[in-house]
């Protein structure tokens, strides 16, 4: 069925606006997409060749062309100069506003920038009106998910004693250091190895060290390569096979066996620093007591941010699966650029050299960007449907538990608040969490202790 926008009393333009499903073409093979919309525009030659020589007229006066004063150069040099210019810049205005009308009259809301095209029937005679058409997305209507049949979890988990102290543990190993030992080597020992490592007999690049060192068990090394460093003495050789995981970072040994000879130089033992006084004024704090109150409150700042986090990507996970909408082809296409660029900024902050880098295929992120947009589309609808808000306190409170990890938390949550743009991101994510607590509230939910080591990303979950 045809949709006409109601026409548009104007005589400088006519429009008409129909789905592009409705176009029948036997040749087509790719689904149609439900999005996508055109509208058709006539645009007054009138309109078109008063706004040129308007625009002319403006160009005359500030010509310069030799032989002639600024502002006294004839309109026939003028034209001859500028009217190409001036015809391309009024036809465009009277294109734009068309449109625009068109798609205000028909009720569009539409996604990205309409591709404006000369219609199929586009008069040639140069006197009769202009026929175009646009072609355009528009934004998807999104359904309220029931939330009544939502299963969601939020995430608890308590900091106790033992956390505090497994984590200062964490920081005396990080300042530990190493002393040679003639046993055979185990887990937290340094070990210094040569090996070398060949596929099918041939070396390959990265595959030979001498003199290389690294900590056994902390997951420097392939799960293999640590397993044979552990239990062999300084002096003692062993060969083994390693196979390298499918996804490893060197594409030419992804999937691949490897037989590497390993010989052991050196173990060495971690030997701590005592959890005193002096090793909390080496870190800059006045006692170890105080030590221990700043790693708890770190701790459960730490904890329920993630806390916060994994219960909020549960809902978000859970509200999705309920999001079954088309998803307009161009917003898509513009997040997976987005990403793309994202992930070069990356890997250039990473010291890579980005520049000589072949442009990623943006297919590679589609998945992320398709979550990306429906996320974003379906939580702008709740978020407006819901009257969701963020209080000044709430966002004031934001502030200062963000500030609180800095030595200055009032001048930082002060920087927070004064700028607009800041104030305007911490505002979007209490609104976010704010959506979350209503979301939890309507759905079935129930609380899910979780493991510290696995929210802190120490273990994996099981």
């Amino acid at each position: 069925m045809t949709e006409k926008a109601e026409e548009v009393k104007n005589e400088e333009t006519e429009v008409k606006a129909t789905k592009s499903s409705e176009v029948t073409d036997s040749s087509l093979t790719a689904p149609v997409n439900p999005l996508a919309r055109s509208v058709e525009v006539t645009v007054s030659q009138d309109a078109v060749s008063a706004g040129t020589e308007s625009r002319l007229k403006g160009y005359a006066k500030k010509a310069r062309v030799d032989g002639f004063r600024r502002g006294h150069v004839p309109m026939n040099i003028v034209r001859s100069l500028y009217g190409q210019e001036a015809y391309s810049e009024a036809l465009n205005e009277e294109i734009g506003k068309a449109v625009e009308k068109a798609i205000t009259e028909g009720g569009f809301r539409i996604a990205g920038t309409p591709e404006v095209v000369p219609a199929k029937d586009m008069p040639t005679d140069g006197k009769s009106d202009l026929k175009f058409e646009a072609h355009f997305e528009v934004i998807p209507e999104v359904e309220t998910p029931d939330f009544a049949n939502l299963e969601l979890h939020r995430f608890v988990c308590e900091v106790t004693d033992k956390e505090v102290t497994d984590t200062l543990n964490v920081m005396l190993k990080q300042r530990a250091t190493y002393k040679d030992v003639e046993r055979a080597s185990q887990k937290d020992d340094e070990v210094t190895v040569d090996f070398e490592g060949k596929i099918d007999g041939v070396a390959f690049d990265g595959g030979t060290a001498k003199d290389y060192a690294f900590i056994v068990g902390a997951g420097q090394m392939l799960p293999e390569f640590d397993a044979a460093a552990t239990g062999l003495k300084a002096g003692e050789t062993k060969e083994f096979k390693l196979t390298f995981p499918v996804d490893y970072g060197a594409k030419n040994l992804a999937g691949k066996i490897a037989d590497f000879t390993l010989t052991v130089k050196k173990v060495q033992e971690p030997v701590l620093p005592a959890l005193d006084d002096k090793f909390a004024e080496s870190l800059g704090i006045k006692s170890v007591d105080q030590l221990k109150k700043e790693v708890e409150t770190n701790l459960k700042r730490e904890v329920k941010s993630r806390l916060t986090a994994r219960t909020k990507e549960g809902v978000f996970n859970a509200l999705i699966e309920q999001a079954k909408f088309a998803l307009p082809v161009v917003m898509v296409r513009d997040e997976a650029a987005r990403i793309g660029n994202e992930y070069r900024e990356q890997l250039a902050a990473r010291g890579l050299d980005v520049k000589n880098m072949p442009n990623l295929d943006p297919q590679v992120f589609a998945p992320q960007a398709e979550r990306r947009v429906r996320l974003g589309l379906l939580v702008s609808k709740l978020i407006a449907d819901n009257k969701i808000k963020a209080e000044p306190e709430q966002v004031k409170t934001f502030a200062a538990e963000m500030a609180s990890a800095y030595e200055k938390p009032e001048e930082v949550t002060e920087w927070y608040l004064k700028d607009q743009n800041r104030y305007a991101e911490l505002s979007a994510a209490v609104i976010e969490n704010n959506l979350v607590d209503f979301v939890l509230g309507k759905g079935k939910t129930s609380d899910e202790a979780i493991d510290f080591d696995v929210l802190m990303g120490r273990k994996a979950e099981a």
